[in-house]
């Protein structure tokens, strides 16, 4: 025969219910759990984002590399073969469609990131002015705050590798602390190339 014990709270002169520890735990763990759960979903979506910003300088540092000995597979450029190492990285699972390759190649290292000069002895910068002259370095026909021209460069040049992939956070508390919900991961590689 079975006994079934009921667990009740003592009798005290205290009122009862600063007496009775029954149910103590679960409401603990009701106050505990969504902060445990919370603290899970945060460990979960930074390793995604630093998985993913891992993959893309992986991917950015083997496409570079090879880029500056001026070898490519056969019909490959330097951008596709970087996307293509970011899907083999990724096993796919970034959306090839918001991946972000931005090649620039430079004289020197001191023109990486200046913006094309102006001649102008009253107006040095010369954005939106059409009647400021400004030496067209790039050669696009227009003036530029980057100077980089767009393409892998030559022999010696100094090429920057710039790719970006915009993280959609889909934990809802942190996407309220990122303003837009987005975090823009940006891998970057700079290399100077080989006289090939």
């Amino acid at each position: 025969m079975m006994m079934i014990m009921s667990r009740r709270c003592a009798p005290s002169p205290k009122p009862r219910l600063a007496s009775c520890q029954g149910g103590v735990t679960a409401i603990e763990f009701a106050i505990v759990t969504p902060i445990l759960f919370l603290l899970l979903m945060a460990m979960i979506e930074f390793s995604l984002i630093f998985f993913t910003y891992a993959a893309l300088e992986g991917a950015t540092g083997v496409g570079a590399r090879l880029g500056k000995t001026g070898f490519m597979p056969q019909g490959v450029n330097r951008e596709t073969y970087i996307r293509n190492e970011i899907q083999r990285l990724t096993n796919g699972w970034l959306d090839d469609n918001l991946v972000t390759i931005t090649i620039l190649s430079y004289n020197n290292f001191g023109n990486i990131g200046q913006p094309e000069p102006c001649i102008s002895p009253n107006r040095p910068p010369c954005p939106g002015m059409p009647e400021v002259n400004f030496v067209d370095i790039n050669g696009n026909g227009q003036w530029d705050e980057d100077q980089g021209q767009t393409n892998a460069g030559g022999p010696g040049a100094i090429v920057v590798y710039r790719v970006s992939y915009p993280w959609q956070i889909f934990t809802p508390i942190f996407r309220q602390a990122f303003g837009q919900g987005q975090i823009i991961l940006t891998a970057v590689t700079t290399v100077r190339n080989e006289r090939f």
